[in-house]
Order: structure tokens, then C-alpha cells, then sequence
């Protein structure tokens, strides 16, 4: 971060300072972890769900920092704020419009990491590029994220999550973003948005800030982003379909070592060497090809970008434990991809076998949507699907539809990793996936200790 003062601040969050000799004091990080103050640290005590940030305000003098946001009545140096959540993103905002950088923002229902890794790695043969580290997607990991920009960077990339309508708009105004990307629209929160619409309705939020002569980049072989792609927003359309900008023209190959393809973008051939499986991976290619082209790098540029990809821990990570392949995809999961991972598990050779664990956040539609995940994971043809956790049950009624012994069901993990033995034999490739309140890395590690 670059050093801010406390006046500025200030200013920024619409606060009073307690003592105006304070106005000039200079702050060089900014946190809503009292354990991650020290000297120089501006505290920012947001009120979440569990905990009240004003309870650790004690913590982080003791720590170091040198002031802190508050609601409440506070003797040490202070800015007092009517909410410091709203204060936290009015700071980042302006942090964010002291950088005259290219910004990509971007939104899908599923794959947002992995787009944001794969965008980041292209831009990266060009640009220092500033990343959103880890899942800090949302209203309070995204302005900490803003503020990890420094001079240094020449390009930022951002990715935006959200669990009802507003959240997105608002993570747009921290951001204002140059560039604007969507990957798909499927079922996450679905339970809380209502339909596939009310998905989309949320997800176009992004627009909502994004700068007059920004760009927007939208998958246009998905059926409601193509409702977007209007003359008002004029969007570059990217996938595999021929009615795309970006596009596939040539499959070359794909195995459990990558895909290889020809994609063309305004009239230039570019060779496309995906180091890692999955044709899912593709869309998220495809986008950072055109922005990155957009932003002047050469199919060359791209090219290498792309090798360079690595995606997040846990996302797709392939273990040879050398008597089976291990598909560890634990991080998280949605119905889409999980199909995803089951197209990746039928690119490896040998027996697949195909761990599957409950889909959160769901709500009243978690019976109905688990009930088609197993009709359509049978439709995929493992060898053998394993079904673990209460919701689990109805993707197991829907696969036993069609698949008889080869589906078998666990209510508890526990169960399960007892049973692998029985399960998995040597010479099989594996999938586990599920949401990561499932805990399947625990299914994960037991297979590499006793496979």
C-alpha cells in the first residue's frame, strides 16, 4: 500500500478526526485484523456476522496501529464514522482512484478464481499485474485487496463474488473498473436470487461502475448472457460458438496434461497451449486472449501467458500417488462444475471413480438441483459414483436411475474413507469435489495414505 494520511483518510470516509494535529500522520497499511496491525496501521473494526471488529480495538494499539475507524466512543487517535463497513469501501474507492492503471473486473456463477488466475497470468507477460489474493471477493476481502495495490503495478485484476442483489454494485464503486467480465450464469445462490434471471440480474451489477469508455467481455455461447449482448453495451462475446469474437476455430487435443486449440480474435490466429485439463478452462482462455489483445500484447505475449497459468490450490489439483490419479477439486463446488470435473475425470486413463459431496446454498432447491446433478453425473459414465453427505442422497436417487450398483452412497465421510479400500483400486483416476464445507481434502488425504 502506499501511505495515505489520516486527513485524507478521513476525508475519504466521510469522518471526523479526532485530533486535527493528526491530519498530516501517514499510514502505510490498512486492516480489519487486529493481529495484523503494526506500526503505521490504520485499524478499520467492521461489525460482521460473529464478531464486533470494536472488541479488538485494544489489540491492535497494542500491536501498533497508530489510529482507528470507530461507531463508538474512543479516547485514542480516531476517526469516527457512522458505519465503518461503509467506511472501509469509501477508503478503498478513493485508494482505488489514485491508480491510473488498466482494472479488469470480473463475475460467474462458477470458475471466478480460476478466470481471475488465468487473466492474471496472460496480462503478466506485459504488465505488473495486482491480483486478488485468495477468495477476497466480497465487501470485505475486496477493498483489503485495493489496498494491496502500490506504485509498482501497471494492471489490476478483480474478482467479484456475491450472495444477493447490491453486492456486486457496490464492490463495482469500490473498483471502477476499465475492463468488465462475466463467465457464465449458473445456480450458486440460486436459493437466495430466486432464477437463472435473478442470477443474471446481480452478476450485471458489474456494469453498474464501470468507467464511460470501459469495455465489457461476456461468454456468449451462455443462453442468458447472450440477453446482454445489446448495442448499448456492445460486448466482446467470447467461446466457442462461431457467433463469437474470440472463438475456437481448431481443436487440437486435449488429455489429462491440457488442451491445445487454434482461437481467432479480430482477424489474428493465435496457438493455445492450456497447461492444465478441462475444457472449462477454455472460456476464461478465450476471454483473457481478447483483453489482453485489446490491451496490446501479441499472440506471442498470450501464448506464453497461458502455459504460465497456475490455477489456486486445491482447484483441479492432479496427484499422481503412483498407483492412482487423484483429482483434488475440494475448494468448491456448483453443479456446473462438478460436470466440468467429470469431463476432466474422462480424459484419464484407467477405471474413473467419481467422489461427490454435497452442494451448499442451495436452499429450497438443494433436492431438485442434487436429484439432475446425479441424472446428469450418470449421463458422464464413471466407473463408479460415490455420493457422501446428506444432500448426496438425492444425487444418488438420481444416478441409481441409471447406473444400479455402480452408484454408492455415504451419509458421513467418516463412512466413506472407512469404505475406500473396498473402493478404489490401484491403476483408477479419482474425482473429489464438493463444497468446501464438506471438508473433502479429509477424503483426499486418506486416499494418498492408503493409495
Amino acid at each position: 500500500m502506499e501511505p495515505m494520511t489520516l486527513g485524507e483518510i478521513a476525508r475519504a470516509a466521510g469522518g471526523v478526526l479526532s485530533d486535527l494535529s493528526l491530519e498530516n500522520q501517514k499510514i502505510d497499511s490498512i486492516v480489519i485484523d487486529s493481529r495484523k496491525a503494526k506500526s503505521g496501521s490504520l485499524y478499520i473494526p467492521v461489525i460482521g456476522e460473529t464478531n464486533d471488529g470494536h472488541a479488538f480495538i485494544d489489540g491492535a494499539f497494542k500491536n501498533g496501529a497508530v489510529c482507528t475507524l470507530t461507531e463508538r466512543d474512543e479516547t485514542r487517535p480516531h476517526i469516527r464514522v457512522t458505519s465503518t463497513f461503509a467506511a472501509l469501501k469509501d477508503i478503498a474507492e478513493h485508494y482505488r482512484s489514485l491508480f491510473d492503471i488498466p482494472v479488469v473486473a470480473l463475475t460467474g456463477s462458477v470458475g471466478k478464481t480460476t478466470a481471475k488466475d488465468m487473466m492474471a497470468a496472460v496480462l503478466g507477460q506485459k504488465f505488473n499485474v495486482h491480483k486478488t489474493p485468495g477468495n477476497f471477493n466480497n465487501e470485505f476481502g475486496l477493498p483489503q485487496a485495493v489496498f494491496g495495490l502500490t506504485k509498482d503495478h501497471t494492471a489490476a485484476v478483480f474478482e467479484m463474488g456475491m450472495n444477493n442483489f447490491g453486492e456486486i454494485s457496490r464492490l463495482s464503486k469500490v473498483v471502477r473498473p476499465d475492463i468488465c467480465m462475466i463467465l457464465n450464469i449458473g445456480v450458486s445462490h440460486i436459493g437466495r436470487l430466486g432464477s437463472q434471471d435473478g442470477i443474471l440480474k446481480a452478476k450485471s451489477e458489474i456494469f453498474d461502475y464501470m468507467k464511460p469508455n470501459g469495455k465489457a467481455y461476456l461468454n456468449g455461447d451462455d443462453p442468458y448472457l447472450k440477453k446482454l449482448n445489446t448495442p448499448a453495451l456492445s460486448p466482446v462475446l467470447f467461446g466457442r460458438g462461431a457467433n463469437n469474437h474470440a472463438r475456437v476455430t481448431e481443436v487440437l487435443g486435449a488429455d489429462i496434461t491440457g488442451s491445445r486449440f487454434k482461437a481467432e480474435y479480430k482477424g489474428q490466429t493465435f496457438d493455445i497451449e492450456i497447461p492444465y485439463p478441462g475444457a472449462h478452462l477454455i472460456p476464461a482462455t478465450l476471454a483473457a486472449m481478447a483483453i489482453g489483445y485489446d490491451l496490446g500484447m501479441t499472440p506471442e505475449a498470450i501464448r506464453a501467458g497461458v502455459k504460465a497459468f497456475t490455477p489456486s490450490g486445491e482447484r483441479l489439483d492432479i496427484i499422481q500417488t503412483g498407483k492412482i490419479i487423484i483429482l483434488n477439486d475440494v475448494y468448491n463446488a456448483c453443479p456446473e462444475s462438478i460436470m466440468a470435473g467429470l469431463d476432466v475425470l474422462n480424459l484419464a486413463k484407467g477405471r474413473k471413480v467419481a467422489i461427490l459431496g454435497d452442494v451448499f446454498e442451495l436452499d429450497e432447491f438443494a433436492a431438485e438441483i442434487h436429484t439432475k446433478m446425479g441424472e446428469d453425473a450418470a449421463a458422464k459414465h464413471p466407473d463408479l459414483l460415490v455420493c457422501v453427505g446428506p444432500l448426496s442422497e438425492y444425487t444418488f436417487a438420481g444416478a441409481k436411475k441409471t447406473m444400479d450398483e455402480r452408484a454408492v452412497y455415504f451419509e458421513t465421510q467418516g463412512a466413506l474413507i472407512a469404505a475406500l479400500p473396498d473402493l478404489v483400486r490401484e491403476g483408477d483416476a479419482v474425482l473429489v469435489k464438493a463444497s468446501h464445507g464438506m471438508a473433502l481434502e479429509h477424503t483426499v488425504a486418506a486416499l494418498k495414505e492408503k493409495l
